[in-house]
């Protein structure tokens, strides 16, 4: 039992000032471990840098107490249910007391499995063309093609000091479960140059990893520290894939919210931190501070989900015939293209990628959703529109990892994708902005829009009309691919000389000359009205009864 430990332990022990610390990235993150971290190290100003996939929800404490001072990452931000800024982060970038060093997804993992193969660089097909690119010149390079060909795109490796995971089980020697999908984790883990903290839900013998040899994805000699943590993800949940004595928990959607009320001032967050940080001395006070009913519901809700709200009904808002356009120009794009599968983005632009792989695989077309963090094949489940919702989990045909889905599903020659995404911004040539605001002001990142708008076969965008600009301050991730726009006044289509208007979404009867007009007053991006461009048809109720199921409390389809 050498290796289990307390966490207050480990983290004193195996973290020093300085070190690139990686939180690792799975279906379950490392967030006991992360407010271990915040507890041992604030006020001391200890320069850590934090690498992860995504910084979101409580793990904005290190940057507000100072424990971090540099993130190297693909998103910051809240992601649950929706993508948005965490007011604190951006306070924190403002006032230059973080340094954000911008990563796609892909791209980031790419580094770690540089760093995991103990080889110098990656060769991706991200970022090209991008600010992240011309930022992180000391890490990302166009090179030759030493085998002829045309140029790659290349990152170089990266080698946390210390890797923090949260694992289903493990046994005494720190072989580890991990919570599948499976994120950037395994690579992380490899990466790391001191090896690996690992909280887990249960330590367990021998006897039980060998009985569930095909999930360990993490061998014990990599691992330093196995830290004892039921509920060690909170306030996000975990899939256990039905390994026994181990619970699922649904992600504490309550608990997440009021984190982000407390971090919309100074104040507030502090007396947040104050109260559920620094104000407990372990994890165990935590979840203790928690209390049982809570944790228990959170089980119980993981089996037995509520029903979902009923339905709304009455005539489609503004918002729904722009999500039943763009699903019906997705349907369309499919069948043209043979497109195999779809990554969407959180928002709109997920909704409208479920409402029509519902429809092409009622029609007997074999479409397949995707989900960056490693699910192939799910199917949303009604009454939650979190894409990464512990119900879709399970329906998965496939569950894998970020290499596998962006890498290789969405970048690679085998499979035909679609990419649909939002954006905060789009410019003339189909560029998006997500990373920056126009007033400087930071917003959430790529995630892994950037590597699907970099190496999916092709792009569709869905957009508030008004964010469609000339130009941008700061360019997310490339137009190059994008092929339709879907914005909340119409269809445009690219050709060889531009953008061309093909259909317009008229809900007041709206004339053409009048649609148009409405459009270039409202954004000063430039498009030709197409000879037979035609109105919206409205959605029909069978359509509407579908969107509205997957979003019955109105998370995204919230009236504008």
């Amino acid at each position: 039992m050498g290796k289990v430990m307390s966490l207050a332990e480990a983290i004193g022990t195996l973290v020093r000032p300085r070190d690139v610390v990686l939180a690792a990235y799975n279906e379950a993150r490392p967030n006991a471990a992360l407010m271990q971290l915040a507890r041992t190290f604030a006020g001391t100003a200890p320069e850590l840098t934090l690498a992860t996939a995504g910084l979101v929800s409580v793990q904005h404490s290190l940057v507000e107490l100072g424990v971090v001072s540099k993130v190297i990452a693909s998103f910051v931000g809240e992601n649950y249910p929706s993508a948005r800024p965490n007011p604190a982060f951006q306070r924190a970038v403002a006032e230059e007391r973080v340094t954000m060093e911008s990563w796609s997804m892909w791209g980031l993992l790419a580094r770690l499995v540089a760093g995991g193969l103990g080889v110098p660089l990656f060769p991706v097909r991200s970022m090209i063309g991008s600010a992240m690119a011309d930022e992180n010149a000391d890490a990302f390079r166009v090179v030759e093609n030493p085998f002829g060909g045309d140029p790659v795109a290349a990152v170089a490796a990266l080698r946390p000091d210390v890797t923090l995971i949260h694992a289903l089980a493990a046994d005494a020697d720190g072989n580890l479960l991990l919570s599948a999908p499976y994120g950037e984790a395994q690579w992380g883990c490899l990466a790391a140059r001191r090896g690996v903290i690992a909280t887990v839900e249960q330590i367990v013998d021998a006897a039980v990893i060998r009985d569930n040899n095909a999930l360990v994805r993490v061998p014990g000699h990599l691992v330093r520290a196995v830290c004892p943590a039921p509920f060690g993800a909170h306030p996000y949940g975990i899939f256990s894939g039905g390994i026994a004595g181990i619970d699922d928990y649904v992600d504490d959607g309550p608990f997440m919210r009021d984190v982000l009320a407390a971090s919309r001032t100074p104040e507030s967050f502090s007396a947040w931190i104050d109260e559920w940080i620094l104000g407990v001395d372990s994890h165990d006070h935590y979840l203790a501070k928690l209390g049982v009913e809570r944790q228990r519901a959170l089980v119980h809700e993981a089996s037995h989900p509520p029903a979902a709200p009923e339905p709304w009904t009455g005539p489609p808002t503004a918002v729904e015939r722009q999500v039943t356009s763009a699903s019906r120009q997705i349907g369309r794009r499919v069948q043209e293209a043979g497109i195999e599968a779809i990554l969407a983005g959180v928002g709109l632009s997920n909704l409208a990628s479920w409402m029509a792989v519902e429809n092409l695989n009622a029609a007997g077309v074999p479409v397949r959703l995707m989900a960056e963090i490693g699910m192939y094949g799910y199917t949303p489940q009604a009454g939650d529109p979190f894409i990464f919702s512990n119900r879709n989990i399970p329906t998965s045909t496939v569950l894998t990892d970020v290499m596998t889905t962006l890498g290789a599903l969405v970048s690679g020659p085998s499979t035909r994708a679609l990419g649909v995404l939002g954006a905060g911004e789009i410019d003339q040539q189909g560029n998006t902005a997500s990373t920056y605001a126009s007033d400087g002001s930071y917003l959430v990142g790529s995630g892994g829009a950037n590597d699907i708008a970099s190496g999916a076969d092709e792009v569709l965008l869905t957009v508030n009309h008004r964010r469609l600009v000339t130009d941008l301050a700061y360019i997310t991730s490339p137009g190059r691919r994008v092929r339709v726009i879907v914005s909340s006044r119409g269809v445009f289509e690219r050709d060889d000389e531009g953008w061309m208007l093909r259909r317009w979404l008229a809900p007041h009867g709206e004339t053409l000359d009048e649609a148009v007009a409405a459009m270039r007053k409202d954004s000063p991006w430039v498009f030709r009205v197409a000879p037979d461009a035609e109105p919206e048809p409205e959605p029909t109720s069978t359509e509407l009864a579908l969107l509205r199921s997957y979003d019955p409390a109105k998370v995204f389809l919230r009236s504008r």
